[in-house]
């Protein structure tokens, strides 16, 4: 149960979070934050993911 915790609640708190560090940093204007903001779109987008795929495997075997 709580790697189902894991999947499903703090992995999408993560993504809400890296999409929010994400926006901040692109609105920043140095080109190290907008690096950094690549950083955080793609960890983010791989939170926000992970739940979704493994619904999808569950749901297909």
């Amino acid at each position: 149960m709580a790697a189902l915790g894991f999947f499903f609640i703090t992995l999408p708190c993560l993504a809400i979070v890296s999409f929010t560090c994400f926006a901040a940093s692109r609105a920043q204007s140095h080109k190290a934050f907008k690096a950094l903001a690549y950083a955080f779109l793609s960890f983010g987008l791989a939170c926000a993911l992970v739940p979704v795929s493994l619904v999808v495997w569950l749901t297909f075997q």
